[in-house]
């Protein structure tokens, strides 16, 4: 009697020993959040054809920006990404996280001082500051990166001949136009898995034209954020926060 109750007791002690299953194992959360570029109500799409609000055609050709400081205003959940519509389409980020802490979301269109102005060299290779990452987003003649890169071409005359040899070229940054933009009450969706998903939209629509201010492409077409454009390029980063917004 005494054996077999030892050996009970010893199956016991082996059994609560075991590992759990794997199933039961807490996943660590995934949070994705994408930007989809649209023309008003439609998606984007590089090289197609839209029309502007004076009547131009235009044809987006690159569309990047630097997105910084991603968090809930306590906690920092992505420190920097680069969006690439070309290259990697409506990516912006995909980081650890409890999608709880996020029903707030608060970011920059930019780059703060401190990271703008440190030397771009020293970052991990695959950090979107690093300086074979950034690439044609930062300024090698030493103003620090580009927050965001806008090419079109446009046809300014309605004449039903296309005729696209108008260029717009904006390439914006500078510590002063850093945009902050905020956004409240945030539902991330449940993708299972421990996968959530935020998806934001960039209206370029809005871009040119927000209600209070607009761009005439035939006249304001161009900005690298040189002395004598900071009006032009304050107006490009204005616009540009205010066309992104929740999708």
């Amino acid at each position: 009697m005494r054996t077999l109750l030892t050996f009970v007791l010893v199956a016991l002690t082996l059994g609560a020993c075991k590992d759990k299953p794997a199933d039961q194992v807490p996943l660590v959360e995934k949070l994705k959040v994408t930007v989809q570029p649209t023309y008003g109500a439609v998606h984007l799409e590089l090289d197609s054809t839209y029309s502007t609000p004076q009547g131009y055609d235009i044809q987006f050709t690159d569309l990047k920006f630097y997105a910084s400081e991603i968090g809930n205003g306590a906690t920092i959940l992505c420190r920097t990404a680069l969006f690439d519509f070309r290259t990697n389409g409506v990516a912006l980020f995909n980081k650890e996280g409890k999608h709880g802490d996020y029903s707030t979301l608060n970011a920059n269109v930019g780059i703060g001082t401190t990271y703008n102005h440190a030397d771009p060299t020293v970052y991990d290779v695959t950090d979107p500051l690093n300086i074979q990452v950034a690439n044609d987003m930062y300024w090698t003649w030493g103003a620090g990166y580009i927050f965001l890169k806008i090419e079109a071409r446009v046809d300014t005359i309605p004449d039903n001949i296309a005729n696209y040899d108008h260029f717009v070229t904006f390439h914006v940054g500078s510590d002063a136009i850093l945009q902050p933009f905020q956004f409240s009450g945030l539902t991330w969706l449940d993708l299972g898995n421990a996968q959530y998903h935020l998806p934001l939209k960039l209206d370029l629509q809005k871009f040119l034209d927000n209600g209070v201010q607009s761009f005439d492409l035939k006249t304001e077409f161009t900005s690298h954020s040189h002395v004598g454009q900071e009006a032009i390029s304050l107006k490009v980063m204005q616009n540009f926060k205010d066309a992104i917004g929740l999708y």
